[in-house]
């Protein structure tokens, strides 16, 4: 159940990563290249998450994953699935297993005013 509510937490963490840079854009205080440079960090985040176990939480953070491949940091290819419908269903799908661990996906905001 640790290995669940640790994958939960970094689910967050990736989709936080994403929401900021996006509001950055929204703000015009960065460049598209720079929400990109974000969204393949949150990639390269999302492929660390153990997904290996038969639990709920693991099936469903596979199924993230592979909504959107890994972007390595020199490879500077746009991780275009990021916002697909297919990253959506897949959020929507591990939510209920985290909450059923105690572990609600959340989205922190730091950026902005």
């Amino acid at each position: 159940m640790a290995q669940d509510v640790a994958a939960c937490a970094a689910v967050s963490d990736v989709m936080s990563i994403v929401e900021n840079a996006d509001i950055a854009l929204t703000e015009g205080r960065v460049a598209v290249q720079e929400q990109q440079g974000w969204y393949e960090v949150a990639t390269r985040v999302l492929h660390r998450i153990p997904s290996s176990g038969d639990s709920a939480v693991s099936q469903a953070v596979a199924d993230l994953q592979g909504t959107v491949p890994a972007v390595e940091s020199w490879a500077r290819t746009e991780p275009t699935a990021i916002r697909s419908d297919a990253w959506s269903v897949a959020l929507d799908a591990l939510a209920g297993p985290c909450l059923a661990v105690d572990s609600e996906l959340f989205i922190s905001m730091f950026t902005g005013g």
